[in-house]
């Protein structure tokens, strides 16, 4: 009965030629006679499969909306918690009595380092300064920042191909170029880069972030089941018209995999210059 069991679910679910050799003739027989009897529920059976994988399908996208509303709250909360410390630490430097005469005999030389504009600081509070979250050093006098995702899901992959990320949700510097998906620095500096590449259930690939023609760092999606999201960093060096972009790795990629543009993202800023 076991064997019969197995044999009706992958006849009415895979169809015959899934089980021709492995059953004798006569139970193919039987069991097609069975099914000719109950062909309208095995219809109903295998509608609901279909419902059913829709469903899962769903479910998979509002988890992964569900996943960027969280970080998005995250980012949030940090940003709003290093606004504060910024705040009091400045507070602190303000109310700082200067108590060694000294310090007030600053050169003009020295002035912007302490300050911008020229404003001079004790040197206590510029103790103070330096051991900042953020050291004042590392602000750029040219910030760059960018934040891109993709318009369309992306299908027909080529080897080597380059991920259109067309929509800029932020770029400051205006240094991303969403004709062609290619970032290019306009300062020289350390910048950190980020990617995630999400595919469709079933297929996967391989992809990279790419400085120049050369590899930063390399980023897998895939699952067998789900839809699969693959996300990497890189912190590069980069030079004023360095090429940086997101392409896939060679031919490292299943035939009939889809990027969903909406789940896969492109981003990067610049952390300091560099002389």
């Amino acid at each position: 009965m076991a064997v019969l069991h197995v044999f009706l679910v992958t006849l009415a679910i895979c169809g015959l030629d899934a089980v021709k050799g492995e059953i004798p003739n006569e139970i193919q027989q039987y069991v097609l006679g069975l099914l000719q009897e109950h062909d309208g529920e095995v219809m109903e059976l295998k509608q609901e499969i279909r419902t059913l994988r829709r469903e899962v399908s769903s479910l998979q996208m509002s988890y992964l909306s569900v996943l960027h509303e969280l970080d998005d709250l995250k980012q949030k909360k940090v940003e709003k918690e290093l606004v504060s410390m910024e705040t009091a630490t400045d507070d602190k430097i303000q109310k700082l009595d200067i108590k060694n005469p000294s310090s007030q005999n600053v050169t003009q030389s020295n002035a912007p380092h302490n300050a911008p504009g020229g404003k001079q600081l004790p040197h206590n509070a510029e103790r103070i300064r330096k051991g900042r979250l953020v050291p004042h050093n590392m602000t750029a006098n040219y910030p760059t920042a960018f934040s891109t995702s993709m318009s369309r899901d992306l299908s027909n992959i080529q080897n080597n191909q380059v991920l259109p990320f067309d929509i800029a949700t932020l770029n400051i510097g205006n240094a991303f170029d969403i004709t062609s998906g290619v970032f290019t620095p306009t300062t020289k500096g350390v910048y950190v880069l980020f990617s995630t590449i999400t595919t469709n259930p079933g297929k996967r690939l391989e992809a990279a972030i790419v400085r120049n023609g050369h590899w930063l760092c390399n980023l897998y999606a895939g699952d067998m089941t789900f839809f699969s999201p693959g996300s990497n960093m890189a912190v590069a060096a980069l030079d004023i018209g360095d090429r940086v972009l997101v392409r896939i790795h060679d031919k490292y990629h299943d035939d009939g995999v889809t990027i969903d543009g909406a789940f896969s993202s492109f981003s990067g800023f610049l952390l300091y210059e560099t002389d």
